[in-house]
C-alpha cells in the first residue's frame, strides 16, 4: 500500500471542490492529485494518472457517478468514496462496491472516517489478490475452466455466458471491450456489462483475429476503435463510442500499430 493514498475528487460545483479538497488537507497520508468536474474528465484523468481513491459525486451532468464506475477500466479502478447531497442513491452506491457513502454536508471528522475505510479495503483487496493468484495458478495447472468451448482452435461467432441457470449468448461483433476483474472478466457489449469466470489468457483464445489485448488487463475489439490519442510514456488512449476510452500501455501498442498509420 502507497505510503500515500493518491486521491481524485470529482464534483460538477466548484465549491465543492474546494470544500472537499479543504477536508482532505486535514487527512494525514493522503494527496490530491487531481480534481474533476464531470464524469467524463475523471475517466481520462484515471487514464492518465495513478489513482487509490476516488471522491465520486452522484450527479453530474453527462455521465453521473455509476456511469463511471461502469466504464473504468478494471486496472484504473480506484477505490471509491460516493459524497453527494441525495440520500437515495446509498443502496446502488454500495451495490456498487463503494467502501462509503458521505452524504452533504459533511464535516473533516466524517472524511477521515471514510479515508480510513479505504485504506482498510485496499489493504484486505492486497491480500485477497496474493490468495486470488495462487489459485489462479492451481487452475491453470489443472486445467480448469468455465468456458462452454474447450477446444482452442474453435472460435466461436457467440460467446456463451452463464449467469446462474441461465446462459446469454453474446454476439462477437457486439463486444466492444473486455477488462479483467480478479478471476472474472467483465464483456462490455452494447448497453450490457456481463460476467464471465475466466482467465484472460483462455479467454483470449475463444475470441477472433479483431480482438487485440491492449493491457495485461484489457482486451479490445478494433472494430470499435472510432479514434486514437498519443499520449506520454510511449501509450496511447483508443476511444470507442459511448465516451469510453481504454488506454494501451506501452508494451502492447504494437497490437494497434495499423490503427494509428
Amino acid at each position: 500500500m502507497p505510503e500515500k493514498l493518491r486521491i481524485l475528487i470529482v464534483d460538477d460545483e466548484p465549491l465543492a471542490l474546494d470544500y472537499m479538497e479543504t477536508l482532505l488537507k486535514s487527512v494525514p497520508g493522503v494527496l490530491v492529485v487531481g480534481r474533476c468536474r464531470s464524469g467524463r474528465e475523471a475517466l481520462l484523468a484515471l487514464q492518465k494518472q495513478s489513482v487509490d481513491l476516488m471522491f465520486l459525486d452522484v450527479q453530474m451532468p453527462g455521465l453521473n457517478g455509476f456511469e463511471v464506475v461502469k466504464r473504468c477500466q478494471g486496472d484504473t479502478m480506484p477505490v471509491v468514496i460516493f459524497a453527494t447531497a441525495y440520500d437515495e442513491y446509498a443502496v446502488r452506491a454500495f451495490e456498487a462496491n463503494a467502501v462509503d457513502y458521505l452524504l452533504k454536508p459533511f464535516e473533516a471528522e466524517r472524511v477521515e472516517v471514510a479515508v480510513s475505510r479505504a485504506r482498510d479495503r485496499m489493504l484486505s483487496v492486497a491480500l485477497q489478490s496474493g490468495k486470488e493468484a495462487a489459485v489462479a495458478a492451481i487452475a491453470g495447472l489443472e486445467g480448469g475452466s468455465e468456458l462452454l468451448a474447450n477446444d482452442p482452435l474453435d472460435r466461436l461467432s457467440r460467446l456463451p455466458i452463464k449467469d446462474g441457470p441461465h446462459t446469454h449468448l453474446v454476439e462477437l461483433e457486439t463486444i466492444e471491450w473486455i477488462d479483467a476483474a480478479g478471476d472474472y472478466m467483465c464483456v462490455h457489449a452494447g448497453n450490457e456489462t456481463y460476467i464471465l469466470r475466466s482467465t484472460m489468457k483462455e479467454l483470449e483464445k475463444k475470441l477472433t483475429a479483431e480482438f487485440v489485448r491492449i493491457h495485461r488487463s484489457t482486451i479490445v475489439n478494433l472494430h470499435k476503435v472510432r479514434s486514437v490519442d498519443a499520449i506520454p510514456k510511449g501509450e496511447c488512449l483508443l476511444h470507442l463510442d459511448d465516451d469510453v476510452s481504454l488506454k494501451v500501455s506501452r508494451n502492447y501498442r504494437s497490437a494497434v500499430q495499423d490503427l494509428m498509420g
